[in-house]
């Protein structure tokens, strides 16, 4: 894997910094190639930073049909802010993407919807809705949704670059939807790495729930009127096949020989249910998040204060002026919403009480 521009973006940031005090302005993009494809990713370097001590590193994973720049800006609602509040750096990986036809495709391979034909078991029904082709999958099976390409040594190797730059403390991953499942597939895969895993409204796939072999932190949450991926049953919508939230808590509670198990109902503008489980190995937490009001978004991301009830709304299929080259539609600039929701899972992946 090679770097492209690194020092001009490098620049860039610095000038940019000098001229604004918007946080946006502070992230860059770096360029750079894996299994002789291009890649890039958005890195923010938290305000004040200066490489003198040791930082903590966030990495957040956009969702199916989404983008690095998307998830920054609209699903989350401006996550750089919490870097800034909370002192670690923020790096968005952009996964790989085609157009069919007119429609912009993208997701992260996890490794459980990029099978061949040959491949079992099957995570959709014999109804499931036919989603587009990977150029890069040879002979997919009728389930198959994701790139057939390395995305877990994508981001080792983003991991083992920004570490050799920066001091790097501790790792946290994140994930939107199908992010949220890479994320707890990459964790599952190098738990040495790292501290902290949350998968937020992203089900694993029937037959594919993973857990580490070491013990790592990890938060699941979804949300009860969720249409897209539910927390609750098997079977979403479009015909593919889910594990349910309690059905993945449990896995990790019964590996990690958690003893204690405490149950905490939150109330902001929605509902909140928190299964926190201590007393495991090497004293990681484990907690399961189930939001009784929300849909397929982030913490109250569909919240109307008008009305007082949430719904779904179309967050992260967008692109910033970092990204123009996809050529997609830009991201809102008005999307920076109230930001309870997003902290309030950010507190959660880092375990601030």
């Amino acid at each position: 894997m090679r770097i492209h521009s690194f020092y001009l973006s490098y620049f860039l940031l610095i000038f940019s910094t000098s001229l604004s005090v918007d946080t946006f302005a502070q992230m860059f993009r770096v360029n750079t190639e894996h299994e002789d494809r291009d890649r890039h990713y958005l890195l923010y370097l938290p305000t004040g930073f200066t490489n003198q001590s040791s930082i903590d590193l966030v990495i957040g994973f956009h969702g199916y049909g989404g983008t690095a720049s998307g998830l920054e800006r609209e699903v989350t609602g401006n996550f750089n802010q919490f870097a800034d509040k909370y002192n670690f750096i923020a790096l968005y990986p952009q996964s790989a993407y085609f157009f069919d036809e007119d429609q912009y495709i993208s997701t992260f391979n996890d490794t459980s919807a990029s099978k061949s034909i040959e491949s079992k078991p099957l995570i959709c029904t014999k109804k499931a809705h036919k989603y587009p082709k990977f150029p890069s999958c040879k002979n997919p099976n009728r389930c198959s949704y994701q790139p057939c390409i390395d995305d877990l040594g994508f981001i080792k190797n983003i991991i083992e670059e920004v570490k050799a730059k920066y001091s790097i403390k501790n790792i946290y991953v994140f994930g939107n939807s199908t992010g949220g499942m890479f994320a707890q597939r990459f964790g599952c895969t190098y738990p040495e790495l790292i501290k902290g895993i949350m998968n937020v409204i992203g089900m694993q796939a029937l037959g594919f729930s993973c857990t580490p072999n070491k013990p790592v932190n990890f938060t699941i949450y979804g949300a009860l009127e969720d249409t897209s991926i539910s927390p609750v049953k098997s079977e979403a919508p479009d015909g593919y096949l889910y594990e349910p939230m309690k059905t993945i808590s449990d896995r990790w509670v019964e590996k990690f020989g958690c003893t204690e198990s405490r149950e905490v109902r939150r109330r902001n503008k929605e509902t909140f249910i928190e299964s926190v489980n201590t007393g495991c190995q090497s004293d990681i937490i484990i907690k399961s998040i189930l939001n009784i009001e929300g849909e397929h978004l982030w913490p109250e991301s569909g919240y109307d204060e008008s009305t007082g009830k949430s719904s779904w709304v179309a967050y992260g299929f967008c692109a910033t002026e970092l990204q123009s080259d996809l050529n997609i539609d830009l991201c809102r600039e008005n999307a920076r919403r109230d930001p309870w929701g997003t902290e309030y899972l950010v507190r959660h992946l880092l375990n601030i009480d």
